[in-house]
């Protein structure tokens, strides 16, 4: 019956159905009126159901009945093989409702491992989609605003049409934990000296936020500009499925090679599953490395073995190519590989040599890279996928501990200087786009820094929203909007200011409900792409 269901409502999903399905049959205010209506659009999808139905009833009553009769042990081998017989075929049965033997039982995000994003609704079922769903809450369906409105005061759909597209490889550097705070432009004690001396030579964002707190968040808002705005982070909730644009999915369509770069264990956090629905061909983590020696003892390969391997990689790679590359070695429990142990110098904080360490092997990268003949004709971007430790009063706080160093470097020196607009992960696809003078319109809920209108980011936990500007920080707890603070006045965040200007307040309550109503309807209607 899900099945049959799907084949009627897919046309206008795009996906499987998952437990929002429910959401929203429960939200018609008539169903009484509805269903016979659907009946009547839809009568073809019963009349499959209903011979289908028969068909099973009469293939069933073709089977020989079996009869059941009671066991009794006659010796103790009978007991001892019988009760081994139980325990085998009963592990087995697990294996295979969990999936396999991998670390985690199999989810909807996995199907995207096994076939092109546009097939992925043919490996999946609606019964697996929905009892993998249930346990979690789908998003409310905002209507604050009709369309209209929506479109007049948000634009989601991008065209750069006085552009011209230069089919430049574009590499995207995520980097583990690299806090804004780590950086020169967070604090005087920085631990970054290579990123740092890059920035000398970068367009660098000093007022930017990651969109969440954890990996999991944060690599589909840099590649996917999909922020995790919701109690689940997008690649384990019930819209893992939907269509995504991506810069995987855009350049693929240009003719680019694409690739992600992850030296973690293969499985972690779903990335191997994930990057294949947002478009990436090839998916290179511990595994594909194959050289076990070099392997950390806990996340995966060491950063300079694992970024030197990425440049080897992508050299193999048909031009032009998009790389997403995304660290490890900076990661909890921060150490360091043995031969490096008391090269950096220790902080105040735990992660400090990690850090180090990481820094000095993003350097190795770039001095293997400059090697190469694809190096000059690249556009690379490197952003943190969230903030970690601090030890600074501001950066512990909710605005100071999304802050992260954003960095766009091209090796002709085209990009320079610091911009101090907010710049959030979201806007890292249709600004590196803007660049490359990429000019077909494309779907994205975050802007090009080009974009001059008033910049705000967006982020999400404790079951609260929050929004910054150039100055101040809104906390909503939709509808109503809870707290404010200009962080910039007060760094500490103990001096509360709502309702101090209450028509900049209703001003931002009305452009926030703009955006948080076209990103969840995004997600619920799998609407995120250009029709």
């Amino acid at each position: 019956m899900a099945n049959c269901v799907d084949i009627g409502y897919f046309p206008f999903i795009k996906k499987r159905s998952t437990s929002d399905l429910f959401e929203q049959i429960g939200g018609q205010t008539d169903m009484s009126k509805l269903l016979p209506q659907y009946i009547k659009d839809f009568w073809w999808v019963l009349l499959i159901y209903i011979i289908l139905v028969i068909t099973l009833i009469k293939l069933y009553k073709r089977l020989k009945p079996v009869v059941i009769q009671k066991y009794v042990f006659t010796n103790l081998k009978d007991v001892i093989v019988t009760s081994l017989l139980f325990l085998v075929f009963s592990g087995c049965i697990v294996i295979g409702i969990r999936g396999g033997l991998q670390r985690r039982p199999i989810d909807i995000v996995n199907a995207g491992s096994v076939t092109v994003p546009e097939e992925i609704p043919i490996v999946l079922n609606t019964p697996f989609t929905l009892i993998k769903s249930v346990s979690q809450k789908a998003l409310p369906n905002y209507a604050f605003y009709d369309k209209t409105f929506l479109e007049e005061h948000y634009n989601i759909i991008h065209l750069y049409k006085d552009s011209t597209f230069k089919k430049q490889n574009l590499v995207v550097l995520m980097l583990e934990s690299f806090a804004k705070e780590y950086t020169k432009i967070g604090t005087d004690e920085n631990l970054t000296p290579f990123l740092d001396s890059l920035m000398d030579h970068s367009l660098v964002f000093t007022n930017a936020y990651s969109n969440g707190t954890k990996s999991i968040e944060g690599i589909p808002a840099i590649l996917s500009g999909l922020p995790s705005l919701m109690e689940n982070p997008f690649i384990n909730s019930i819209y893992a499925n939907n269509i995504q644009t991506s810069f995987a999915s855009i350049l693929g369509k240009e003719g680019y090679s694409t690739a992600f770069f992850h030296g973690g264990i293969n499985g972690s956090m779903n990335f191997d599953d994930w990057a294949p629905s947002a478009g990436y061909s090839k998916y290179f983590g511990k595994n594909e490395y194959g050289n076990d020696a070099d392997f950390d003892g806990f996340w995966g390969i060491w950063d300079e073995p694992y970024l030197k391997y990425t440049v080897k990689k992508m050299s193999e790679l048909k031009a032009p190519f998009h790389s997403a590359i995304f660290t490890i070695s900076s990661h909890h429990p921060y150490f360091v590989p043995d031969k490096y142990k008391g090269k950096f110098k220790k902080g105040p904080l735990e992660n400090s040599e990690s850090i180090q360490y990481a820094d000095y092997a993003l350097k190795q990268f770039f001095i293997e890279a400059k090697k190469q003949s694809w190096y000059n004709n690249t556009l690379f971007i490197l952003c943190a996928d969230h903030a970690s430790l601090s030890d600074h009063r501001f950066f512990k706080n909710v605005v100071g501990n999304q802050s992260i160093p954003i960095v766009f470097f091209k090796p002709d020196n085209s990009l320079a200087g610091k911009n101090k607009a907010v710049m959030n992960q979201m806007d890292i696809l249709p600004s590196a786009l803007n660049i490359m003078g990429y000019n077909k319109p494309f779907f994205a809920l975050g802007r090009s820094f080009l974009d001059t209108t008033d910049r705000k980011s967006y982020f999400y936990a404790n079951s609260t929203h929050y929004v910054y500007n150039d100055s101040m920080v809104y906390s909503f707890s939709l509808p109503d909007l809870k707290m404010v603070y200009n962080y910039k006045r007060d760094s500490t965040l103990d001096k509360p200011i709502l309702n101090k200007y209450p028509e900049i307040d209703k001003k931002i309550s009305e452009e926030f409900k703009v955006f948080i109503q076209l990103y969840n309807q995004t997600l619920i209607n799998n609407s995120g792409t250009v029709k």
